[in-house]
């Protein structure tokens, strides 16, 4: 066994502990595959019905998020709730599982361990057990390198739900709505680095509204954080395809500073961008908004000094 290896495996005891019948070995592939809370966004929330506009916008970004990564990971979630149903020494397999929501359906999940001792691939699949000849179909797969330790390197997860729709598995509406989804996610690879997740959303070409979404976003462990979120589609009103920008930053209190722009599409040209600050309750502190001089607001000394990432 590998040096990297002994360490991983003292380090999944010490951080899951005691649960169930796992054995040291299983809570290190489990911790291969992230869980939702793990790469979730926090950002104090407000009732402020007078909340500044821009942060409406990134606390709305956020709760996005957020819910993508529940309905991605959610059911991983579930899947490892159970014991592994069968080992070897590079690799562990939860299920096959039947479908109590959709009959005729089941899931599996496989992990396996690359021969250097901290790169795992692993994979989502389900079956149609229906079908004249029914074949597994991998819809969710992904990779972790825990360079940094026990749930501490990086990975990247892709998730087809188009695949899963073609094959006839009875996706909902909200999920049907989306080709794929895919993250890519360094945690706290090394001591003090923060969270840092790109998720990119697509979704079937369409006349209307927003057809691809990026968010990019950093969270340190002190409760800053930054996020990044481009919207594609026909957003603003005329004939082309637009694409908007907005960045945003808030520090433990919730108090941030965002900025908007359109870098494409209808309006484009106005490359000077939107700037809006707040306090910690939300409050507009000051905005400056090039193409609507009349909804300039305050002084650039009313906002919050940020962290740097």
């Amino acid at each position: 066994m590998t040096s990297s290896r002994v360490l991983l495996l003292a380090a999944a005891a010490a951080v899951v502990g005691a649960c169930g019948n796992y054995s040291n070995d299983d809570l290190l592939f489990m911790s291969a595959v992230p869980s939702r809370t793990e790469l979730a966004v926090v950002l104090p929330q407000t009732s402020n019905p007078n909340a500044a506009d821009l942060a409406q916008q990134t606390e709305g970004a956020i709760g996005g998020v957020n819910t993508m990564l529940d309905n991605v990971l959610g059911l991983i979630d579930t899947v490892r709730s159970y014991e592994p149903t069968s080992r070897s020494s590079s690799s562990r397999t939860w299920g096959p599982f039947d479908d109590d929501k959709n009959p005729g359906w089941r899931w599996q999940l496989v992990v396996t361990l690359e021969p250097d001792g901290t790169t795992f691939d692993y994979w989502l699949e389900t079956e149609d057990v229906t079908a004249a000849t029914p074949v597994w179909l991998q819809f969710f797969t992904g990779t972790f390198d825990a360079s940094g330790g026990i749930e501490q390197g990086n990975g990247a997860v892709t998730v087809d739900f188009a695949a899963l729709e073609n094959a006839g598995f009875p996706l909902d509406a909200k999920a049907a709505a989306l080709d794929t989804v895919s993250i890519a996610y360094q945690n706290h690879e090394t001591p003090g680095s923060p969270v840092s997740v790109t998720l990119t959303i697509t979704q079937p070409p369409d006349t209307n509204g927003v057809t691809a979404a990026t968010f990019m976003y950093e969270i340190l462990t002190d409760g800053s954080g930054e996020i990044s979120f481009t919207l594609v589609g026909n957003i603003i009103p005329g004939p082309a395809i637009d694409t908007v920008v907005i960045n945003a930053q808030w520090i433990p209190t919730g108090a941030g500073q965002a900025t908007e722009a359109i870098v494409a599409g209808d309006g484009a040209g106005l490359v000077t961008p939107r700037i809006q600050c707040w306090d910690a309750s939300f409050n507009q502190t000051y905005n400056t908004e090039p193409w609507m001089p009349s909804s300039n607001f305050g002084d650039p000394s009313a906002c919050q000094a940020l962290p740097t990432f």
